[in-house]
């Protein structure tokens, strides 16, 4: 398949009987070629082995920075795109071996090139979500060019035969369609006029609040220092940053979260999902855009805890039920929560119908206090 006047045709197939000049092989920078694509090149171009691990020793080998090697009738081009081996890639990584590329392929003399799905297979990078930045890249060459899908993929047009993917010895981790809802919330509070910044903690309750309004995340929560928190998040954020779908960002002497380059392209592929669960991205969007972290802290944690007595005790609790219950969780936090800010968390969570709590004699006046303002 190729797009109208691209140099680009994205292929299926045995990239290594490609008659193309240039023959992309993906490495790491420690000298092992164990796996896939790589181990196939070994075995084909030993001498081209040997010299990738001397290189590798000699710590000449750097992410960004592919290599040419010439073997008879063919360049073949060593694109380094993780670290070590047990490592996943980075589509950043990626990027700047693309632009690395492009800044010398015409010295090394490249007339075609042929490019296996570069990060996707072992690397864990999502085909679907880094083709569109793959193909950006890539024409910008001025040569022809053969992009090969990775194995299952469905390309348009004939297939050629004899796949040259090895099957994976452990099931490849792709992203989720919830993990781009989470992102299509962070972009909704991107578009808001005046909001709160999204660091590291903003963006667990967000995951948090996703969650309690419907989207299916799979998450499980328990108490923590900051509200509840889920374990599962921290790999999900990592694949979503890998691919280039969220990125951090250092902000003073702390880490942003914002949307990243590929976002767009992961909407496009999830569409469907993010459509289904428009009321409940809807719903969290309205919430959290209220919030600094601090409050969106207290508010999950009131939320888990109204959730957490009503199932303990089969009936709703009262204000003043969770109010003690969020003090003995948080008794040890420093600086401690005020009360006030735990009762307007209350407040705000049950006329927004997030919660359902009785509204207890003990506690009636503060609360009819904080709804008015």
């Amino acid at each position: 398949m190729s797009t109208s006047g691209s140099n680009v045709r994205i292929v299926q197939g045995d990239l290594l009987r490609s008659p193309m000049h240039g023959l992309i092989n993906t490495v790491n920078t420690v000298g092992v070629m164990g796996k896939g694509i790589a181990l196939a090149f070994k075995k084909a171009y030993p001498e081209m082995f040997t010299d990738y691990v001397q290189r590798c020793r000699a710590g000449k080998l750097q992410l960004g920075e592919p290599y040419p090697f010439e073997v008879a009738g063919h360049l073949v081009i060593n694109f380094p795109t993780k670290g070590h081996w047990r490592s996943v890639s980075k589509l950043s990584d990626i990027v700047a071996g693309l632009e690395y590329l492009q800044e010398h392929y015409l010295e090394w003399g490249l007339k075609s090139l042929a490019v296996p799905p570069l990060g996707c297979g072992n690397g864990q990078l999502e085909w679907s979500v880094v083709k569109p930045t793959l193909i950006a890249h890539l024409e910008r060459l001025t040569i022809p060019v053969e992009l090969y899908a990775p194995f299952g993929e469905k390309i348009d047009g004939p297939e050629q035969l004899d796949l040259w993917q090895v099957p994976e010895e452990r099931p490849i981790s792709r992203i989720a369609p919830w993990e781009v809802g989470l992102v299509e919330i962070l972009s909704r509070l991107e578009r808001q006029p005046y909001r709160w910044p999204v660091g590291r903690v903003m963006f667990q309750k967000i995951a948090y609040f996703a969650t309690a309004a419907g989207i299916p995340t799979d998450l499980e929560y328990e108490r923590a220092s900051y509200g509840p928190f889920a374990a599962k998040l921290k790999p999900a954020i990592a694949r979503l940053q890998n691919n280039g779908v969220i990125a951090e960002v250092q902000s003073g002497s702390r880490f942003e979260v914002r949307v990243g380059d590929t976002f767009g392209n992961a909407q496009n592929e999830y569409g469907e999902y993010l459509d289904k669960w428009s009321d409940a991205i809807d719903a969290t969007c309205d919430l959290v855009a209220r919030f600094d972290t601090t409050q969106a802290e207290v508010a999950a944690t009131v939320h888990f805890t109204t959730e957490f007595l009503a199932r303990k005790y089969g009936k709703t609790p009262t204000a003043s039920e969770v109010l003690r219950a969020v003090e003995l969780w948080k008794v040890q936090r420093k600086p401690p929560l005020r009360r006030e800010d735990i009762l307007r968390a209350i407040v705000n969570l049950a006329t927004r119908r997030w919660i359902e709590v009785q509204a207890d004699e003990s506690i009636r006046p503060a609360l009819e206090e904080l709804s008015s303002v």
